[in-house]
C-alpha cells in the first residue's frame, strides 16, 4: 500500500466512525420518542416532558452544524486528493512528453543519417561518373620498302574517368583560351590561372564539368547546416563528408568557392573548416597573387623552407571574417586550432614585409651606384 493510501485511510476511518455513532444515536432517540409516546398517553404531560429536553434540541442543532463542518472537511480532503492525483497525472504527462521528445530526436537523427549517407553514396557515384575525353597525336613509325622509316602522326582518342578527372583537368589537360585578347595554349588549369587569374576562372568550359558535383556537394553541406545540431555533431558529419574528398577535389573546391556567386558555399566552408588539411603546394599561383610581388618574387625554395605554400594560399588568407574576397582562417583551422592559423598568417606578413624592405634597400643601393657611375 502506498503512502498516499495509508494517509487516506487514517483520515477517513475516524470520520466514518463518527457518522456511524451519530446514526445509532439518532435511531435510539427516535425509538425513545416512540417509547415515551406510549408510556405518557396524556399530550399535556408529553409537552411538559418534551420541554425538559430543549437543551437536547440545541445539542442536535450543534450536531447538525458539526455535520456540516465534517462535510466541508471531507470535501476539502477530497479536493486535496484530487489535486495530488492531478499533479501525479501532470508528472506522468511530463515524463511521457520527455520520452516522446527523446524518441522524436532519435527518429530525427535516424531520418537525417539515412538521407545523409544516401547523399554521400550519390556523391561518390557522381565522382565515378565523371568523364573527360580528348584527342592526342602520337608519332607513327612506318617501315619503308628500302629499309627506311617514315615518321607520321595519327590521332588517338583518350578518356579520363572518375576521380582522376580532377587532377587531369587541373594539371595536364591541353586547351586553348583567350587571355587578354590573345589566344594561349595552356597545359592544365593551373597554368591558365597563372596567366588569366582567378577573375577568369569561369571564362572557359573546364569548370563546367564539375557543375553537378559542386551543386550536390553544396546540398550535403546545407543539409547538415539546416538540422540545428550542436557544433560538435555538425562538425562530425562534415568531417565524414570531408574524408571522402580527394586532394585535387579540395583544390577545385578552393577556387570554386572564391567566386563571387558562390559566397554561401564559402560561408559553409569557413563555418565547418571544410578545407582543413588541403595540400597547399598543389594550389596554383594566380596572376592576382603574383602581381603584388612583381620584381622580387620569392623563389620556391625559400618559400618551402619557411613553410609557405609557394602559391595562392597565403594571398587568399585573412584574419578578417568580413573579407568576402579571401578565406577566413576557420576555413582551414577549426576554432580549437585557429591560433595556428593566426601564427602562420603573422609569419607570412613578416616574411613579405622583410622582402619589401630588402627590395627597397636593394633599389637604393642600385640607385646610388648608378649615380656614381
Amino acid at each position: 500500500m502506498s503512502a498516499s493510501n495509508k494517509s487516506k485511510d487514517k483520515q477517513t476511518i475516524p470520520i466514518g466512525r463518527i457518522i456511524l455513532y451519530s446514526l445509532i444515536g439518532v435511531i435510539v432517540l427516535w425509538a425513545l420518542s416512540f417509547f415515551l409516546f406510549y408510556v405518557i398517553p396524556d399530550s399535556g404531560e408529553r409537552g411538559q416532558f418534551g420541554d425538559m429536553f430543549g437543551a437536547v434540541n440545541a445539542l442536535f442543532s450543534g450536531l447538525a452544524f458539526a455535520g456540516l463542518i465534517i462535510t466541508l472537511i471531507l470535501q476539502r480532503q477530497e479536493l486535496g486528493l484530487q489535486r495530488e492525483e492531478l499533479e501525479q497525472t501532470r508528472e506522468e504527462l511530463r515524463n511521457q512528453r520527455a520520452e516522446f521528445e527523446k524518441e522524436n530526436e532519435t527518429l530525427m537523427y535516424q531520418r537525417f543519417e539515412n538521407l545523409f549517407y544516401n547523399m554521400l553514396n550519390l556523391q561518390q557515384k557522381i565522382v565515378e561518373g565523371l568523364k573527360y575525353g580528348y584527342t592526342e597525336f602520337e608519332d607513327t613509325r612506318i617501315p619503308w620498302a628500302e629499309g627506311g622509316i617514315i615518321k607520321d602522326k595519327h590521332e588517338v582518342r583518350r578518356e579520363v574517368v572518375g576521380r582522376d578527372v580532377f587532377g587531369f583537368l587541373f594539371n595536364a589537360v591541353p586547351f586553348t583560351a583567350e587571355i587578354k585578347t590573345e589566344i594561349c595554349a595552356c597545359c592544365g588549369y593551373r597554368e591558365y590561372l597563372k596567366y588569366a587569374g582567378l577573375s577568369g576562372y569561369d571564362n572557359t568550359t573546364i569548370p563546367t564539368y564539375f557543375d553537378h558535383y559542386f551543386r550536390h556537394l553544396f546540398q550535403i553541406l546545407e543539409l547538415v547546416d539546416d538540422q540545428g545540431f550542436n557544433t560538435d555533431d555538425s562538425y562530425k558529419y562534415v568531417s565524414l563528408l570531408r574524408s571522402t574528398i580527394s586532394r585535387y577535389e579540395m583544390i577545385w573546391i578552393y577556387y570554386h568557392a572564391l567566386q563571387p556567386e558562390n559566397r554561401k558555399y564559402k560561408e559553409l566552408i569557413e563555418k565547418y573548416s571544410f578545407l582543413e588539411g588541403i595540400r597547399w603546394h598543389l594550389l596554383a599561383l594566380s596572376v592576382e597573387a603574383e602581381h603584388p610581388y612583381d620584381g622580387f618574387w620569392m623563389i620556391e625554395e625559400n618559400l618551402e623552407k619557411d613553410g609557405f605554400s609557394r602559391g595562392d594560399f597565403e594571398f587568399y588568407l585573412t584574419d578578417n571574417p568580413h573579407n568576402l574576397d579571401k578565406y577566413y582562417l576557420t576555413a582551414f583551422w577549426n576554432e580549437s586550432e585557429i591560433s595556428k592559423g593566426k601564427k602562420h598568417l603573422a609569419r607570412w606578413r613578416e616574411f613579405v614585409e622583410n622582402k619589401y624592405t630588402d627590395l627597397i634597400i636593394d633599389l637604393k643601393n642600385r640607385t646610388t651606384q648608378n649615380k656614381k657611375t
